[in-house]
């Protein structure tokens, strides 16, 4: 049984290898794209946070002192 599926999954990629690597190429692309990412969101928020400090900008800003006390 597994040997009839191998062979036929063999046979259909033969038939449309310009599918099977088209389809290949947009998954390597993906994973590539959210690999990428996904290393380079760490450095990402620190350079930002390092941004910040050095600016001196504020995290928040309060417009009305309505109901704040000291």
């Amino acid at each position: 049984m597994k040997k009839a599926l191998f062979k036929d999954s063999v046979k259909e990629i033969k038939n449309t290898y310009k599918r099977f690597l088209s389809l290949l190429l947009m998954a390597f692309l993906g994973v590539g794209f959210f690999a990428g990412i996904r290393a380079t969101s760490p450095d990402m928020v620190n350079t930002i946070d390092k941004y910040y400090k050095e600016q001196n900008m504020y995290d928040i800003q309060i417009i009305s002192t309505l109901g704040l006390t000291r």
